[in-house]
């Protein structure tokens, strides 16, 4: 009975960590497919969902259609939504809205280059047909260039309320204390404030779980045939309700959480305001680490697989079986550190200073909700007898 419960754990934290994959999937930290390209001896497409006041970071994809390579292939964005330039947005580190490959781009290849425009002031909500104007080197060096109306389109999409509201709460905190950076500090703490019911909540459904082991132990010990699982099970939900412990009142407050957290993500991850925004070795929040010098890029990452440990250790109940807990315990930390990679800057800063009051809030939590609790010893499974 104690190994199927164990089998069962395991089965549910890795459906945990599909679903958190999946929901950042959709969130938008897995890259999609690229555009289709226009027709033509080179294709040509282009294709971005932003929202209002976000940088815009479009993917280029360039095909050679033709049975000769091509070379020094460049495409300029020369008109957006029908208006020559690229207005409403605007350049961001780069002297033109232009995309190079100096390579060889051999018959029927592919290639994809990023070109990042940001939006100083807030896009109008709408899709932008982009025109561009493409040249390249045919395979006898003869050079070649032309216009292509409609080779894609810039999306500007809504802001959901949550997302909007954040924004809001970060530019009268910047208004306050003149740093993007400090006031990401000062949001983290408050979301902390805000949410530290919640958290005792969940640990208080934990720790009362945890005090209930040995009657639970008693109980197995009392029905250890799996015809008596139904008993268990009755005796143990009775156990539960008599001492008024929810087997959902631990989930509820991370199923509230999550919406809060998705909204962090779509309000700071790619805000254009953290352009002019630096933060100690990154010259811009909105930056990512995979796109700072070798030196500097994997600071970031580190700290938030740091902080996601600590965060993770600092929750263990006294007496509660870890090796159940094991996977997330180191792989998390892990995953959050690679994801972190490409975060920007801002999502890093967040992520790893909630990670850390979040560690102090659970050791105070635990701490106290502990104290004087008797520590359960750890129950072995018993060796099944051998059939004669």
């Amino acid at each position: 009975m104690i190994q199927k419960s164990s089998r069962k754990s395991k089965f549910k934290v890795l459906l945990v960590v599909t679903l958190l994959l999946g929901v950042l999937t959709l969130a938008g930290c897995v890259g999609s497919a690229g555009p289709s390209t226009t027709s033509g001896d080179v294709g040509v497409g282009l294709s971005v969902t932003v929202r209002p006041l976000e940088n815009v970071p479009i993917i280029v994809t360039i095909k050679n259609n033709m049975t000769k390579f091509v070379s020094d292939v460049k495409v300029e964005i020369v008109a957006v939504g029908g208006n020559p330039g690229i207005a409403p947005f605007a350049l961001w580190e780069t002297p033109d809205a232009s995309v190079t490959v100096t390579a060889p781009l051999m018959p029927g290849k592919t290639t994809q280059v990023k070109l990042v425009l940001q939006q100083k002031t807030p896009a109008p909500i709408q899709p932008y047909p982009v025109d561009v104007k493409l040249s390249y080197k045919d395979g006898d060096g003869n050079p070649v260039s032309k216009e292509i109306k409609n080779a894609g389109v810039i999306t500007v999409g809504n802001v959901n309320f949550l997302s909007k509201g954040i924004r809001w709460i970060i530019e009268q905190l910047y208004a306050l204390v003149h740093s993007y950076a400090l006031a990401i500090i000062v949001l983290t703490l408050l979301l902390k404030v805000i949410t530290e019911p919640l958290t005792r909540m969940q640990f208080k459904s934990t720790v009362d779980m945890q005090k209930l082991q040995p009657q639970i132990v008693k109980l197995r010990a009392k029905y250890p045939n799996k015809e008596d699982a139904q008993k268990l099970n009755a005796e143990t939900m009775k156990l539960y309700k008599d001492n008024n412990v929810s087997l959902f009142s631990g989930c509820l407050p991370l199923l509230v959480q999550w919406p809060v957290f998705l909204a962090l993500f779509t309000a700071i991850n790619n805000y254009s305001p953290f352009n002019g925004a630096s933060f100690l070795w990154a010259p811009a929040l909105s930056m990512a680490s995979s796109a700072l010098p070798l030196t500097t890029r994997f600071i970031m990452p580190i700290i938030v697989a740091a902080s996601t440990y600590v965060q993770s250790v600092t929750s263990f109940i006294p007496g509660q079986d870890r090796s159940q807990t094991a996977f997330l315990t180191y792989f998390m930390p892990l995953l959050l550190g690679y994801w972190a990679y490409g975060f920007s800057i801002a999502l890093s800063l967040y992520w790893a200073l909630f990670s850390l009051f979040s560690a102090a809030q659970q050791y105070y939590v635990i701490k106290r909700l502990t104290k004087g609790m008797a520590v359960p010893e750890p129950v072995a499974a018993k060796p099944t007898a051998k059939k004669k």
